[in-house]
């Protein structure tokens, strides 16, 4: 479970606001880039242990994209055209166990930072917070709840919001 927990965790670094805009003239000048800020919200959803989340970002720009675990202290978002790192710090945390139905819930909040990003986000900057809600119902081996078997089903989420500059 502390595993599972941790991997979970590092979720919570696996994504971050982004923001991009391009101006065109109504002639045929060169694209321009100019950086763009404001608030970014991300939500992670995800029903696996093992394989990426999936990510959708809205705010100054929407994009869909999957959320990769990390070292527990770092993870990375990728959507269409780049990726963003983010690095994480946990806040309050609260765990309750239910034996009766091998059931976990855990809920943590923390603060995150904008590492770097990768192709149109490279360049990005920014921070926020993060609220984890987390659900895991146990395998069970010989009548009892058991966290050396893959869970029987987990479900998480994860919002983030904060500013970014792009």
């Amino acid at each position: 479970m502390r595993k599972h927990r941790t991997l979970l965790l590092a979720a919570a670094a696996a994504a971050a606001g982004i923001t991009t805009v391009t101006v065109t003239a109504a002639s045929a000048a060169p694209v321009t880039r100019q950086a763009a800020s404001g608030t970014e919200y991300v939500q992670i959803m995800s029903t696996s242990a093992t394989g990426p989340a999936s990510a959708i970002a809205r705010g100054v720009f929407a994009a869909g994209g999957q959320a990769r675990l990390g070292d527990g202290r770092t993870g990375t978002i990728a959507f269409p055209g780049g990726t963003i790192v983010l690095s994480h710090r946990t806040g309050k945390n609260s765990a309750h166990f239910y034996p009766a139905g091998c059931l976990s819930l855990i809920s943590q909040s923390g603060s995150y930072q904008i590492v770097r990003g990768t192709g149109r986000y490279a360049g990005i900057s920014g921070h926020g917070t993060y609220q984890l809600s987390l659900e895991i119902v146990a395998a069970r081996v010989h009548g009892a709840c058991s966290s050396a078997k893959p869970p029987v089903a987990q479900q998480e989420l994860l919002r983030l919001s904060g500013p970014v500059r792009l």
